[in-house]
């Protein structure tokens, strides 16, 4: 028995036969297999430089205000803090597709035990409403509005928003001991340029300047899907970008290259899954440069439609080339092997059911040959986007 892509076998597992695939576990023949189974009241007197931090009056004392988690993985300010309140920025996605929101999140955190007030440089300080999260004017910061800084490939910056006026007043906030207070913002709507291809570099410095977060890179460009065309129709693919970039990318660069042409689909369980995308056509094949892709676990399930990549021996960490199509929801399966696309079109769908109804052997292998004739890449279309508030 060759060595080659397949699960650990356990006690329990069915052996190899035209038998239903247990929920558990997908016995190995030596080949790649899909799953084996399935404010505070004393005053920062040092720290005024324009009067945005103060300790809270007497009836700000108990004001309380949206609070959300600070979260993890975010770029924060490497200054350390301004009077206990860092500064906060994450990037959901880093790679946007041209056109879609460009969507942010800043956070002020309040690192002491006690609560802290901030209000907006240049601005007379409001009272907040009581469900209020980080108004936008505490984003951009005051009369200049340069809290938020873009930087593109070649140095050029931009730093005023369009589409925001400063005003005269605006609302203190009263971050909550231990809490975080943010907003939720798409950059796209008031930096027009992040409408375009290109990487950006994001920085916030909130309350000119006294906060600084690290610079996060952001790309923005068209996201691709792949047609994979068979003798039995057409299977068009879109990728999961945020969730699982390098698969997207590994897979990419192998279309891109022509590997998967002329390449077949070389075991199926009826019912089940269609396994493919091997170069020796057993099972056994790897990417020709050895390289392997480390898991990217995520939240989309396992059923009809969605591509995941195979692993060897049940290592998370082995994936490479081979790659497998659900046709049914696997539960079991969800958190051993990384989805990282699905079908999309009816066409896409009907073409699937074609290829699952082929007779196949004893092995699992199809009586006749399921082959890649050919695999085009091109740009996912945009969605118009949302019109201007």
């Amino acid at each position: 028995m060759q060595a080659g892509f397949r699960p650990k076998e356990r006690p329990g597992a069915f052996a190899y036969a035209r038998r239903p695939v247990p929920a558990g576990r997908l016995p190995g023949d030596g080949s790649a297999e899909a799953p084996g189974k399935v404010g505070n009241d004393v005053r920062a007197q040092s720290l005024l430089r324009g009067g945005w931090l103060n300790g809270p009056t007497r009836w700000w004392a108990g004001v309380l205000v949206a609070v959300i988690g600070a979260g993890t993985g975010h770029a924060q300010s490497p200054a350390g803090t301004l009077g206990g309140i860092r500064a906060h920025v994450d990037l959901p996605a880093r790679q946007v597709q041209t056109g879609q929101p460009v969507w942010a999140i800043f956070l002020l955190e309040n690192v002491t035990d006690n609560p802290i007030t901030v209000t907006v440089p240049d601005a007379e300080p409001q009272l907040p409403s009581p469900a209020m999260g980080l108004p936008l004017a505490h984003v951009f910061s005051g009369r200049d509005a340069t809290g938020v800084t873009i930087t593109g490939e070649n140095g050029q910056t931009w730093a005023r928003p369009i589409r925001y006026r400063w005003q005269a007043a605006a609302p203190a906030v009263t971050v909550a001991p231990r809490s975080s207070i943010g907003l939720r913002l798409d950059l796209a709507e008031y930096f027009p340029v992040l409408r375009g291809t290109g990487k950006y570099r994001l920085t916030w410095q909130p309350y000119q300047q006294a906060l600084t977060t690290e610079s996060l890179v952001i790309e923005i460009a068209p996201h691709k899907q792949v047609e994979l065309v068979t003798d039995c129709g057409r299977m068009t693919v879109r990728f999961f970008y945020d969730e699982a970039p390098a698969h997207v990318r590994n897979f990419l660069d192998l279309a891109g290259r022509g590997f998967y042409e002329n390449l077949s689909f070389h075991r199926l369980e009826p019912g089940y899954f269609l396994l493919g995308g091997c170069p020796r056509g057993d099972g056994t094949g790897i990417r020709p440069d050895g390289k392997r892709v480390a898991a990217e676990i995520n939240a989309h399930p396992h059923q009809k439609g969605t591509l995941s990549m195979a692993l060897l021996d049940d290592d998370p960490d082995s994936g490479s080339c081979q790659f497998f199509i659900c046709y049914t929801r696997q539960k079991d399966w969800d958190g051993r092997y990384t989805v990282f696309g699905e079908l999309v079109g009816e066409e896409s769908f009907a073409t699937l059911d074609t290829l699952m109804a082929t007779p196949v052997d004893e092995s699992g292998r199809p009586q006749r040959p399921l082959y890649i004739r050919a695999v085009r890449i091109s740009n996912v279309p945009t969605e118009p986007p949302a019109p201007p508030r």
